[in-house]
């Protein structure tokens, strides 16, 4: 290894808590002996990977704590069980952990659901606002095909696209 290169991405939110992601990358001395200078196009696919993966959790956490303490008695809700979510952004398709809270009765009186996950409140398609609006201004301008292709071939990956097309 000639050089190395290590990359720390740090996000604090409101409650203090901080995320941090280390991205590090290594290059031979051969290759800069071949004239390699900077960053590749697939260096640069992991530092947007690690970056996009590490923002959107946070966020997710984030808001997911924001959600967990009741509106009405201002109780923490318990944990009824966590899944995961795969939510699809402009870039690529990023897997959250997915809490489910438990609802106090006393504050929901009649209702049968005893639970409900937060994150359905602010992505309910699974999928990004940002998103959302592109597909749905670019399938405005031009055939759904052709805005497809455009979303596939320029801009987001081909995960995001073949669930566009579906």
């Amino acid at each position: 290894m000639a050089v190395e290169w290590t990359i720390t991405i740090e996000g604090r939110n409101e409650f203090g808590d901080v995320c941090r992601k280390a991205v590090r990358i290594d290059k031979s001395r051969e290759r800069l002996f071949d004239g390699d200078l900077g960053l590749s196009i697939e260096n640069g696919k992991t530092i947007m990977a690690a970056l996009r993966s590490t923002v959107v959790n946070h966020e997710a956490e984030t808001y997911s704590l924001f959600r967990r303490v009741c509106p009405d008695c201002h109780r923490f809700r318990s944990v009824k069980d966590y899944t995961t979510r795969r939510i699809r952004t402009v870039f690529d398709i990023v897997e959250v952990r997915n809490p489910r809270w438990m609802l106090f009765r006393d504050c929901y009186p009649g209702m049968v659901v005893a639970a409900f996950a937060p994150l359905r409140e602010i992505c309910p398609d699974r999928a990004t606002s940002e998103l959302m609006e592109l597909t749905a201004r670019l399938g405005s301008m031009m055939p759904y095909r052709q805005a497809a292709r455009i979303c596939c071939n320029r801009l987001i990956t081909s995960a995001v696209a073949r669930s566009l097309r579906s």
